[in-house]
C-alpha cells in the first residue's frame, strides 16, 4: 500500500465500518434507508431504460437470487445519469444482502457522496473499501475526492491532497490540477492558483481557460489579457472559442463592452465560427448597458450567418427592452419568440412579469401567467413571489391574501418561501393592517419553522410606526444577533415615536457591537435631537461622526444647518455652509428652502434674497411654498421695491407661479401704485405653462 493510501485508509476508517455495516447508523444512510423502499418503487422520473432495470433489480430482490449483476450496473447507470440518491439507496440494499460490489460501483459511490452530502469523509470512506476488498484505486477516484474538497472550500485539504500525491505512485494528472485551480479561482484565490499553476510540469488549454477566467471572474481584464499573451509565448497555446468567449463574457461584466466587441472581432478574423454561447453573451453585454440597437444588430449578424437564436437570446433581449422601459417591445419580441417555435423557459417569463408589475399592470402579468400555463410551463415560486409584490404595490391586498392562502393550500401550485410571506407581510404593514400582518407572521412560522432576519425588521418596522412599542421589543428579543438595518429600523422608529433615550441606548449599544452605524443611523439622532433642542448633543453627535471617519452627507449638514437656524445660531449654520462646500458638497433645493424660511422667521429679509437668488441661479426653480413666503413677508413688510425686484428676477428666469399668489401680488401692487409690466409678464407664463399642460 502506497504512503498516500495508508493516509487515506486511516482517514476514512470510521466511514469504513459505517459503510460496511448496515447496522451502523450514519446520517447520509439513516435517511437513505427510512426512504429505500420508496426509492425503488416511485421512480417516475426516470427514462424507460433506467425504470425496467430498477424494477428488475426490485424482482430480484424480492425473489431472493443474487443480485450482485444487476446491482452493479444499475448502480452505474443511476450515477452515469445523475439519479444519486437512488443508487446509493441500490448500494445499501446491495450491503444489507452481503451483495459483491465491484469496483466501478465503488468508484460511482464516491460521486454520489460529493454530489448529495458534499462529504469527503464518507468519500475517503469508500477508497478505504476499496482498499479493504483488494481493489486498487486510481488517479480519477482521487480527482473526484479534490473535487469535493474544493466544493467545500476546504483548499488547504486539496493542496496537501494534490502534493502528496506527486511524492507516491498515484501522481497527479493534469485533471488533479485542473480541478484544484478551478476550486480555488471559483473560491477568489486567484494568487494561490498561479502558484499552483506553477509547479504543473504541462499544460493544456483547459488550464489556461480557468486562469483566464479566474482573472475575468476577479474583474482584472487587463491582467487575463497579458496573461494570455504570455502563454502564447511561453506555452505555445493559442485561444479556442471557449477561451475568446471567456474574455467576451469578463469584459461583459464589466461594462466594457467596446472592447467585448474587439475580441468578437478577432474571433472573427481568426476563422472561428462563435457558437450560440459566444452572441448570448455579447448581446447580454449590450442589453446590460442598455444598448438595444447594437444588440439587436448582433441578434441580426447572428441570424444572418444561420447561428439559431435560442431561448437564453431571446430572454436577454426580453431583458434588455425591459430594463429601458420598452415593455411593449418585450412583449411583442416575446411573440416572435413563440412563432419562431422556441418556447420560453420560466426565466424568460419572469423577466416579463417583473417589468409589468413594476409598471403596475398586474392584470397583464396574470395574463402572462395563464399564457405559461396554457404552454405547459409550470410557474415557479419565483413568479407567484412577483405577483405578490406587484399586487402589494397597487394596494390590493386582499388579492394578494388570496393567492398566498392558493400558494399554501393548494397543491397545484409551489409552496410558499419566506419571500412570498414577507411581500404580504410588507404590503399589510405598509397600509398600517398589523394584527392581519401579524397572522400571517404566525402562518409563516407555522409552515416554514422560522421567519428570516427581513421578517423580523419589516415587522419592526410595522409595529413602531403603528405605536405598538412592546410588540416591537418582543420581536427584539427573539433575533440572536441584530445586523446592521435591524438597529437602523430600531433607532429610526424610537426616534419618530419620540422615545430618544430608548434610540440613543441602541445607538450606543451597537457602536459598542462589531457594526457601524450608518449615516442614516447618526441623521435619524441629529433629527430627533434638534427637534427636541438638543443642540448642544447634536453637535458633539456630529464632532463624533466625523473622527469615526464616518463622513455626513447632505442631510446631515440639512439638519444641522435647520437645527443651529432654529435656535437662532446664524454663525453655526454659516460655519456648516463653508464646511459643507470643503467636502465637496453643495447645497440643495431643501438647504436654500431651510435657510430662506428660516432667515425670514429671524427676520432677515435681505439675507434670505441672498440665499434666493444664490438657488435661483444655481438652476434649482424654487418651489410655490419658497415664493409664497418670500413675496407674502415682502408685502407684509410694505416693500414695494424687494417685492418688484423679485418678481423681474422670477420673470427673467421664467419661474412660474401660481395663480392665487399672483393675483395676491398684483392687487398689492396695484395698491401701492406700483410698475405693474413685470406682474402682467409674470400672469403671461403662467397663462402659456397652462396652454401647455
Amino acid at each position: 500500500m502506497t504512503s498516500a493510501a495508508a493516509k487515506l485508509s486511516r482517514r476514512g476508517a470510521l466511514g469504513t465500518r459505517r459503510l460496511l455495516n448496515p447496522n451502523l447508523t450514519s446520517p447520509p444512510f439513516s435517511e437513505t434507508e427510512t426512504k429505500t423502499k420508496s426509492l425503488l418503487s416511485d421512480f417516475q422520473n426516470l427514462n424507460p431504460q433506467l425504470k425496467n432495470a430498477v424494477s428488475h433489480f426490485q424482482q430480484a430482490l424480492n425473489s431472493g437470487v443474487s443480485i450482485s449483476p444487476l446491482g452493479n450496473n444499475l448502480i452505474t447507470s443511476l450515477v452515469r445519469s445523475r439519479n444519486h440518491k437512488l443508487a446509493l439507496s441500490v448500494y445499501r440494499k446491495m450491503l444489507e444482502t452481503n451483495a459483491f460490489i465491484n469496483f466501478v460501483s465503488l468508484s460511482g459511490l464516491l460521486e454520489c457522496f460529493i454530489q448529495l452530502h458534499h462529504n469527503t469523509n464518507f468519500a475517503v470512506g469508500v477508497l478505504a473499501v476499496m482498499l479493504k476488498r483488494g481493489f486498487t484505486f486510481n488517479v480519477y477516484n482521487v480527482n473526484i475526492i479534490l473535487k469535493g474538497l474544493c466544493k467545500n472550500l476546504e483548499f488547504g485539504k486539496a493542496l496537501t491532497l494534490l502534493r502528496d500525491m506527486k511524492l507516491n505512485s498515484i501522481g497527479p494528472d493534469v485533471v488533479s490540477y485542473n480541478t484544484v485551480l478551478r476550486g480555488l479561482c471559483e473560491g477568489k484565490e486567484l494568487e494561490k492558483a498561479l502558484e499552483l499553476a506553477k509547479e504543473m510540469d504541462s499544460w493544456s488549454l483547459v488550464t489556461c481557460g480557468i486562469l483566464v477566467d479566474g482573472f475575468c471572474k476577479d474583474g482584472k481584464m487587463g491582467e487575463a489579457m497579458d496573461f494570455l499573451k504570455e502563454m502564447r509565448v511561453s506555452k505555445g497555446l493559442e485561444p479556442d472559442l471557449v477561451l475568446y468567449t471567456t474574455l467576451i463574457r469578463g469584459f461583459c461584466d464589466c461594462g466594457e463592452v467596446d472592447r467585448a466587441k474587439e475580441v468578437f472581432d478577432e474571433v472573427m478574423e481568426k476563422g472561428f465560427s462563435p457558437s450560440a454561447i459566444t452572441y448570448n453573451t455579447l448581446i447580454q453585454g449590450f442589453c446590460k448597458l442598455g444598448q438595444m440597437r447594437e444588440a439587436s444588430e448582433m441578434f441580426q449578424v447572428m441570424k444572418e450567418r444561420g447561428v439559431r437564436p435560442n431561448v437564453y437570446t431571446y430572454t436577454g433581449l426580453i431583458g434588455g427592452l425591459c430594463g429601458v422601459g420598452k415593455t411593449k417591445e418585450a412583449l411583442q419580441l416575446l411573440n416572435l419568440m413563440l412563432e419562431n417555435g422556441e418556447e420560453p423557459n420560466v426565466v424568460t417569463y419572469n423577466v416579463i412579469l417583473t417589468k409589468l408589475c413594476k409598471d403596475g399592470l398586474v392584470g397583464e402579468a396574470l395574463e402572462v401567467v395563464e399564457l405559461m400555463k396554457k404552454r405547459g410551463t409550470r410557474p415557479d415560486i419565483i413568479a407567484y413571489n412577483i405577483l405578490l409584490g406587484g399586487l402589494c404595490a397597487k394596494g390590493e391586498l386582499e388579492e394578494a391574501s388570496k393567492l398566498l392562502c392558493l400558494l399554501v393550500n393548494d397543491r397545484n401550485y409551489p409552496d410558499p418561501d419566506v419571500r412570498s410571506f414577507n411581500a404580504l407581510i410588507h404590503g399589510l404593514c405598509e397600509e398600517n393592517n398589523l394584527p392581519e400582518a401579524l397572522e400571517f407572521y404566525d402562518l409563516l412560522v407555522e409552515r416554514l419553522g422560522a421567519a428570516d432576519i427581513v421578517t423580523t425588521n419589516i415587522l419592526l418596522k410595522g409595529t413602531l410606526k403603528s405605536g405598538d412599542v412592546k410588540k416591537a421589543i418582543e420581536l427584539w428579543k427573539q433575533i440572536p444577533v441584530p445586523n446592521s438595518d435591524i438597529y437602523s429600523t430600531m433607532i429610526d422608529g424610537f426616534c419618530k415615536t419620540g422615545m430618544l433615550n430608548v434610540a440613543k441606548g441602541l445607538f450606543c449599544k451597537m457602536r459598542g457591537s462589531e457594526l457601524r452605524p450608518s449615516v442614516y443611523d447618526y441623521n435619524c439622532l441629529f433629527s430627533s435631537l434638534c427637534k427636541e433642542g438638543s443642540l448642544d448633543q447634536a453637535w458633539r453627535l456630529f464632532e463624533e461622526m466625523q473622527r469615526d471617519d464616518s463622513l455626513p452627507d447632505i442631510v446631515s449638514f440639512n439638519i444641522m444647518i435647520d437645527g443651529s437656524l432654529r435656535a437662532g445660531d446664524i454663525e453655526s449654520a454659516e460655519s456648516l455652509l463653508v464646511e459643507m462646500s470643503q467636502a465637496g458638497l453643495s447645497p440643495d433645493l431643501f438647504t436654500y428652502s431651510k435657510l430662506i424660511n428660516r432667515f425670514l422667521k429671524l427676520g432677515y429679509l435681505d439675507e434670505a434674497i441672498g440665499y434666493f437668488d444664490k438657488m435661483v441661479e444655481s438652476g434649482f426653480e424654487p418651489d410655490a411654498h419658497i415664493c409664497d413666503s418670500v413675496l407674502k413677508y415682502c408685502i407684509s413688510q410694505g416693500d414695494s421695491d424687494k417685492l418688484r425686484e423679485l418678481v423681474e428676477k422670477l420673470v427673467e428666469k421664467d419661474i412660474v407661479l401660481d395663480k392665487e399668489l399672483t393675483c395676491t401680488v398684483m392687487e398689492y401692487m396695484c395698491s401701492s401704485s406700483g410698475n405693474m409690466d413685470p406682474v402682467r409678464r409674470l400672469l403671461s407664463i403662467a397663462n402659456d405653462k397652462e396652454k401647455r399642460d
